[in-house]
């Protein structure tokens, strides 16, 4: 990399900060509007514009120093002293930089106050900087670049490692929508030892319920359950790291290795990627080697059986991955001459196109395997072919505030102009057009799953490319010849840092009694109730044995229904309003349910929509509520006396 002079970084530095000091002014007093106070008679708005001004004036009157004849010198006074009686200290002073950002913002508070994005990054950028100044006191011969690279890194790993902190939690009901189902459907494989009968498998996403499988050989805790999918997260999303890095044997396990190591957990983090995806991705990039054909062909079939388990667009990932590696590291063949033979380039296509054909097929057959012995209907499955598509959810909305294309532009634009800085000269072209090719095959795939009922939220549909843009680009950062300019480097790391730093941390908090006394009352409801109970939600609690002598109805578990609500399966929701509109269930547990109809100028409201026409509606004709848990948000309904009566 091409460092920046000391001015050129001091005034890049200072100008970036004074920049984000205007825009938190700004919004201040948008803050200070949606709040409907006077900036000037609230303490709390007039202190933080005080702060965010006089940094503003700080930065400003640094970066017209750096014009000043002695600039150098003024530079030059500001690296530390090398002697190492400050260095545990300023090591001990960097980790509580580190932590700083997480606990301020684990303060409901404070969070509240600032969580408007300039004020929120600016805080985070601050802090940064701080951290930079100590790290250059514990390591004084890294460059200030390095050391603000690698503070901001390290701040954003440690915001994301922190925000998993509230998930662990004895807390005995769901901590939001999908929790309780993701605990709930790990035990459809173990149906015969938990409940005492089979029951059909799991529909939705087969791979990872597997991997939420081994607490229920050891009876575990709910405690266990959530300390596992935690665990399983950081290790197996953690593992692509090293094993991409380890296909470059130069890089040596030192400072620069863990930084880079750092930056593509965090920038994995971000989307943030599925934890079952990852086992289709590292051992391919540890074991593929381009001159052993046979171990191609069983890491390719290996992963295909993993993509066939998972998600419909991760099919062709395997072959796609494995060929990519393969037009990454291999010399091309037909361009040894000035007119290649049909043979020659035979010779030499042949298998990247084998892969993700195959592939694609292996993980196709194996889904169909599966649906056959699943024993549910086959109409239950690949749901989103049938789904909406969202257009507007592509800008700008209520869900997502970035949208999804400029969201995904921004988290992919450091990594491309990297790729485009390697790519530009006119070696091996068509090896990289292919590559090109397939990249932006997986994006439109991601685009399109993005744009679904249900989706358009955040950036993890756009996995699949997410990480091949990553191996990608890892390839165009270790093996270019050309140096790469220090405004690449820049955008690499405040790309990621941005996004690093936007999950919020906290501890979970819950009244231990309360939760009791509704378990007790749930348990009391299920022992004095002749007839069917359903869980619609917080089926853990049979699961984990927490409620005894309850039967479970395998049927109209809540994500299932909800995702048959939003892909319009007309044969699942007439059966389920049939059911409950003969009053099949003497009692059901959900959530507080209310038919409201909201429109795409509120987060999630087409989706809303759905559960409310083809869940609320009909459960509201012919239930009514009988007890509420207000503190865990947990309602039983029992049928109505006089018959239906629609909201």
């Amino acid at each position: 990399m091409i460092s920046p002079s000391q001015p050129a970084f001091w005034r890049t530095l200072l100008a970036f900060t004074a920049a984000l000091a205007v825009f938190a002014i700004t919004n201040t007093f948008q803050l200070a509007q949606k709040l409907a106070v006077s900036p000037f008679a609230s303490k709390t708005i007039l202190g933080m514009l005080a702060f965010f001004t006089l940094t503003l004036l700080t930065s400003s009157a640094g970066f017209a120093l750096t014009f000043s004849g002695h600039r150098q010198t003024r530079v030059t006074t500001l690296n530390p002293p090398a002697s190492s009686r400050f260095r545990f200290g300023a090591w001990l002073a960097f980790g509580l930089i580190l932590l700083g950002f997480p606990v301020l913002y684990a303060q409901p508070a404070f969070a509240k106050l600032f969580q408007a994005g300039p004020i929120r990054f600016l805080i985070f950028w601050l802090l940064g900087l701080g951290g930079m100044f100590i790290l250059k006191l514990a390591r004084p011969a890294w460059g200030f670049p390095v050391t603000l690279a690698a503070a901001l890194i390290l701040q954003a790993a440690v915001n994301r490692l922190a925000s998993y902190l509230p998930a662990l939690t004895a807390y005995p009901f769901a901590l939001g929508w999908s929790e309780t189902s993701r605990f709930y459907f790990p035990s459809l494989f173990l149906s015969q030892k938990i409940y005492g009968q089979v029951y059909p498998w799991p529909i939705l996403h087969p791979s990872l319920h597997l991997l939420l499988t081994p607490p229920y050989w050891f009876n575990a805790p709910l405690w266990a359950h959530r300390a596992w999918q935690i665990g399983l997260r950081f290790g197996l999303v953690g593992l692509i790291a090293p094993a991409l890095l380890a296909r470059f044997g130069e890089v040596r396990r030192d400072a620069r290795y863990w930084l880079i190591l750092a930056w593509m957990v965090v920038y994995l983090f971000n989307l943030p990627l599925y934890l079952h995806l990852p086992l289709m991705v590292f051992p391919i990039l540890w074991f593929f080697r381009i001159n052993r054909e046979r171990r191609t062909w069983v890491l390719l079939i290996l992963a295909s059986i993993w993509a066939g388990l998972s998600r419909l667009n991760w099919y062709p990932m395997p072959g796609l991955i494995l060929a990519a590696l393969y037009l990454l590291e291999s010399e091309s063949r037909e361009i040894k001459t000035t007119k290649p033979s049909l043979a020659s380039l035979l010779l030499y296509w042949w298998k990247p196109a084998a892969w993700i054909l195959v592939g694609t097929s292996v993980a196709y057959a194996v889904s169909q395997v599966y649906i056959a012995l699943s024993a549910n209907p086959p109409g239950d499955f690949f749901t989103s072919l049938s789904s909406d598509l969202l257009w507007y959810r592509l800008w700008p909305n209520e869900t997502y505030w970035l949208g999804i294309l400029p969201g995904i532009a921004l988290f992919s634009l450091p990594l491309w102009v990297l790729i485009v800085n390697e790519f530009n000269g006119g070696r091996m072209w068509k090896q990289r057009f292919a590559i090109l090719a397939m990249l932006f095959a997986l994006f439109i795939g991601g685009i399109f799953v993005s744009l679904k009922i249900g989706g358009g939220a955040d950036l993890h549909n756009m996995d699949a490319y997410a990480v091949l843009l990553l191996i990608v680009a890892a390839y165009a950062f270790f093996r270019t010849e050309k140096p790469i300019p220090w405004p690449v480097a820049a955008l690499l790391v405040l790309v990621v840092a941005w996004f690093g730093q936007q999950a919020n941390s906290g501890v979970a908090h819950y009244d231990q009694s309360v939760s009791q006394a509704t378990l007790t009352a749930l348990q009391r409801r299920v022992d004095v109730t002749k007839g069917e109970v359903l869980f619609i939600t917080q089926r853990h609690l049979i699961s984990m044995n927490m409620l005894k002598g309850v039967v479970l109805i395998p049927e109209y578990e809540r994500e299932d229904l909800m995702e048959m609500a939003m892909a319009q399966n007309d044969t699942y929701l007439r059966q389920f309003e049939q059911d409950v509109a003969a009053q099949r269930f003497a009692v059901i547990v959900v959530d507080p349910l209310k038919f409201n109809l909201l429109g795409s100028s509120y987060e999630m409201g087409e989706e809303n929509n759905a559960w409310a026409r083809r869940v609320v509606k009909p459960v509201l004709c012919w239930y009514r509520a009988d007890q509420v848990f207000a503190a865990d948000r947990i309602v039983i309904y029992v049928p109505r006396e006089a018959g239906k009566e629609c909201p």
